[in-house]
């Protein structure tokens, strides 16, 4: 049987053709920010121990921190009984350890050993601190007030000592307070509620109050087992703190920066340790004139403070009901 033919069927135009399907839309190419212009940018702080007799950064630098430091200043004058003692034991110290550094800064620059200029020792009263920009003005206030309740008072020196920082990377010669001890203690005591209400590390418990006057880079080598044999000091670095150059003595007692310092890829000459004999010999030789209250003694009668490169001073001023 003959099936029927099947007539096509017409379609329009419109239905002509397979349906077509909607493709989504393609995302637009994000523009590229422009390059920021090298005038908005601050550039980072490199740290060059080459300038720096070696000495390498142990404190990271970061914007918008202040680096603050308090202290007692302690100047000196080529006429004055001490910076003569001073520099006989420097030279003294020179002749077994050639690449001892002295530590002092004079206002015309010139290292310590110059009969020219004057010699500045600073007794520290905190480890390094970091202050934010609106942080400084209540500081400020704070350790004016500090030196306001304070009476100036005698202190002394007593004898010389070895002190290493905690990174062992440098070995102190330091002349340690003897007399003034108890006084220093108590600036520290007026300091610690300012320094709890800034949330910045107060001073040392046990501190060991001293002025340090010259430095020598130590030979890179692991921890000591005892380390007790080691008597260590922290040390503000002098480019450990990129606008805080140090101000003289430079070391506090135990540990102020943290490990993170960069390694010197200059060679300069390091020493393990000074000779065994040498602090012994330099108290031998000179402790004795050193005790005596016309060599070794100085008055405390102000309060300093650095920060960033802004120095600040106040008397110590006791304030009585009545004056």
């Amino acid at each position: 049987m003959k099936r029927g033919s099947v007539g096509l069927v017409a379609y329009s135009s419109s239905e002509d053709g397979e349906t077509p399907i909607n493709e989504p839309p393609q995302p637009k190419k994000k523009r590229k920010l422009p390059t920021l212009s090298s005038s908005l940018t601050i550039p980072t702080p490199i740290d060059n121990p080459a300038l720096h007799q070696g000495r390498v950064r142990t404190i990271p630098h970061v914007e918008g921190q202040y680096a603050t430091y308090i202290y007692v200043p302690l100047v000196l004058h080529p006429k004055d009984v001490l910076y003569t003692l001073l520099q006989d034991v420097l030279k003294f110290a020179e002749e077994p350890v050639p690449s001892l550094y002295p530590i002092g800064r004079q206002s015309d620059g010139q290292i310590a050993g110059s009969r020219a200029a004057q010699w500045e020792l600073h007794i520290s009263l905190s480890h390094p601190l970091f202050l934010r920009a609106h942080q400084r003005e209540e500081f400020k206030r704070a350790i004016q007030q500090v030196a306001s309740s304070l009476a100036p008072f005698d202190a002394s020196f007593a004898a010389f000592s070895e002190l290493t920082n905690d990174e062992r990377t440098r070995t102190f010669l330091a002349v340690e307070v003897g007399a003034g001890h108890v006084e220093l203690r108590r600036c520290l005591d007026l300091l610690s509620p300012t320094l709890r209400l800034l949330r910045q590390k107060e001073f040392y418990a046990d501190p060991k109050f001293h002025a340090s006057i010259a430095w020598a880079l130590l030979e890179k080598t692991p921890s000591p087992s005892n380390p007790a044999l080691f008597p260590t000091t922290g040390v503000l670095d002098e480019i450990a703190l990129d606008e805080f150059p140090p101000p003289g003595d430079e070391a506090v007692h135990r540990s102020i920066s943290p490990p993170t310092s960069t390694e010197s890829k200059e060679n300069f000459a390091r020493i393990p340790h000074f000779p065994r004999s040498l602090v012994p010999s330099i108290n031998q030789a000179y402790a004795g004139k050193l005790s005596e209250a016309r060599t070794g003694g100085f008055v405390v009668d102000r309060i300093s403070v650095k920060i960033g490169k802004d120095i600040f001073t106040w008397p110590l001023k006791l304030v009585r009901n009545g004056t």
